[in-house]
């Protein structure tokens, strides 16, 4: 009767078997209870036993459920999937303990949770996103994910035989079918949340993972959809008020937050803005449609709410639907350029832009660099565009009007300054790294003005300066600026500076889609359109609610009405209300005792506007 060799029968039968499993299992599954806790703790401080229990449930659920479920598949059928199944229960084990931790480290920097669409963009954008990824790795981090594989790999093998010595070795049948009733019994568990918590966020972490996808088609309400003919933006025009044709200069500063979002500085960071405020019509408080800066330029160029997706459609060859102020300008003689201090790569610019409408791009790519240092892995420092700039304006500027658009980079993660004396504005050093970058960039437009001062240039024209969003770091435990929509992230500064005209304050809320109206009426245009366009800043007219929505689809809105502010997560966090002319950091959440029909209509509005204008690209895209 032939024996097995000694290797195959410990491969089929691993010695210890049983010890080994759990010392596999509970270290990942205890892990995940802990994160849980941890992140309670950040998000939601103060919660009480009764909060704290029903948010981590699900985690005790789904944690207790992985354990039984691989020691039931461990323990049936045939002795080779048996011995399959307590080798995948290790290599599952490690890819959810990965898991765990990374999910964990993306909440912690940015309020949300992990999902398949955001994994895929990620990926798809990681050339782009590696040194941000490897400059946000900590000894925690790794310490973590090094004892997720030693718990899988090397535990088992050292301390299995030990606990295996307390375990009856076999269960009996009856005990064994109990098991997996309840481990499905806790895996269904695991996906209820009790009617009083935040929903998503009291989800285990592979759970909201796995029902992401159901949760954001039920996000918007098929009742708040547009029903019936939407406004045809394409028959935008401009009706010229006078024969004169001013200039426009459209100068967007990348990640530059609005200098009221940040906390108290040894020095000035914004000296040339702060000298522009008193000569210039200045918004106190003005937002981003959306943070990132793709979406934030073609709302400002186009005063429509950009493409409100995360694959760069306003790139895509079909075009935007709406007539942008480049194209707008262009019929009535002006020559359209626009420069930026990055590279085209990333997002496909040079496509974003030709959508707009300009007639010339260039790009870091084509640009001179010797003498100018790297600003971060996006580009240079914004002075590298102004010798190629005032070459174009010295070809073009007698030849008639013209709109020139710039988009600075300095102020955009990593904020690497070299070459320059930093300035001592604050103790933590990466967010005075932030501010050196920010101070670079208002000087920066300093520069431009001086250049349009020698041309001659400056009195005939208009300069629109503007962030196209903020940055977090960390102020709501959320990092970054995709979704950040607490005022360091959405608020930007906003100035209409105009040389023949005198300085007025304008309070707000503003949306950057007010700048298209604004910046026509200035140049000496009325705006007809079928679309009701924001009114222009120089008329007085109301604004009307803002609303500023996340990068990532059902993440988060903000609808800011008068001085209150409402944001919604969709579940995944609770709902918050604050006063920002009273609590300008958000440190007071009202939600507790503000009127819920008010909250209510103001998610509606702002589902309403998102359903909207997703139908408006899409429709326009499918004709």
């Amino acid at each position: 009767m032939p024996v097995n060799p000694p290797f195959t029968q410990r491969l089929l039968r691993p010695p210890h078997k049983w010890g080994r499993l759990l010392v596999a299992l509970l270290p990942v599954t205890v892990l995940g209870i802990w994160l849980k806790m941890y992140r309670i703790g950040a998000f939601f401080p103060g919660a009480d036993a009764w909060q704290t229990t029903v948010s981590v449930a699900s985690d005790v659920a789904f944690g207790t459920s992985w354990v039984l479920l691989w020691v039931a598949l461990a323990a049936f059928g045939p002795i080779w999937l048996r011995t399959l199944n307590f080798f995948l229960a290790h290599l599952a084990t490690g890819v959810l303990g990965i898991f765990l931790i990374v999910n964990h480290e993306f909440m912690l920097r940015t309020g949300t949770p992990l999902t398949l669409d955001r994994l895929v963009y990620g990926w798809e954008n990681r050339e782009g996103l590696n040194e941000l990824i490897g400059s946000q790795m900590n000894a925690v981090t790794i310490g973590l994910l090094v004892g997720v594989l030693l718990s899988v790999s090397v535990l088992p093998l050292l301390l299995g035989r030990y606990v295996s010595s307390f375990l009856v070795r076999r269960p009996r049948p009856a005990v064994r079918r109990l098991g997996v009733v309840s481990a499905v019994a806790l895996l269904v568990a695991s996906f209820w949340t009790a009617p009083s918590t935040s929903a998503a966020f009291s989800l285990a972490a592979p759970v909201q993972f796995a029902v992401a996808e159901v949760r954001e088609s039920a996000a918007y309400p098929d009742h708040l959809a547009p029903a019936g003919e939407l406004p045809d933006l394409a028959a935008t025009t401009l009706d010229p008020r006078t024969d004169e044709r001013r200039n426009l200069v459209v100068i967007m500063l990348e990640s530059q937050r609005a200098t009221s979002t940040l906390p108290p500085t040894r020095e000035p960071v914004t000296p040339v803005l702060d000298a522009l405020e008193a000569e210039s019509l200045t918004v106190t408080r003005a937002y981003t449609v959306l943070p990132h800066t793709s979406k934030a330029v073609t709302a400002i160029h186009c005063g429509v709410a950009p493409p409100l997706d995360s694959e760069n459609t306003e790139a895509d060859d079909e075009g935007l639907p709406a007539r942008c102020l480049p194209e707008l300008l262009a019929e009535q003689g002006y020559r359209t350029a626009f420069f930026q201090s990055a590279t085209e790569n990333f997002e496909r610019r040079r496509s974003t832009v030709r959508n707009l409408g300009f007639d010339y791009f260039r790009a870091v790519d084509s640009m001179d660099k010797q003498g100018y240092h790297k600003a971060n892995y996006f580009g240079y420092e914004d002075d590298i565009m102004l010798p190629h700039q005032r070459e174009w304006l010295e070809q073009n500027a007698d030849r008639g009007p013209f709109m020139l658009s710039m988009l600075t980079v300095t102020a955009h993660h990593d904020y690497v300054l070299q070459g320059y004396e930093k300035i001592d504005f604050v103790d933590d050093p990466m967010f005075n790294e932030y501010l050196n970058s920010v101070h670079y960039q208002d000087r920066f437009v300093g520069k431009v003005l001086d250049q349009f001062r020698d041309l001659g240039l400056y009195d005939d024209t208009v300069f629109v300066i503007v962030g196209d969003h903020g940055e977090g770091f960390g102020e709501h435990r959320v990092y970054q600026h995709d979704n950040t929509i607490y005022e360091e992230g959405a608020r930007v500064p906003l100035l209409i500076h105009d040389p023949q005209r005198a300085g007025e304050v304008v309070e707000g809320p503003v949306s950057q889609a007010a700048i298209l109206p604004t910046a026509v009426d200035a140049l000496g245009f009325d705006l007809q359109a079928e679309y009701d366009y924001k009114p222009s800043l120089y008329s007085g007219e109301e604004q009307g609610p803002v609303i500023a929505t996340c990068f990532a689809r059902a993440l988060c809105t903000t609808t800011l009405d008068g001085d209150l502010k409402l944001i919604h997560h969709f579940g995944d966090r609770r709902d918050e209300v604050y006063n920002i002319a009273e609590d300008p950091f958000e440190l007071n959440d009202l939600a507790d005792t503000t009127d819920p029909a008010w909250m209510a209509e103001q998610r509606d509005h702002a589902l309403r506007w998102y359903l909207e204008w997703e139908t408006v690209h899409e429709r326009f895209r499918q004709r």
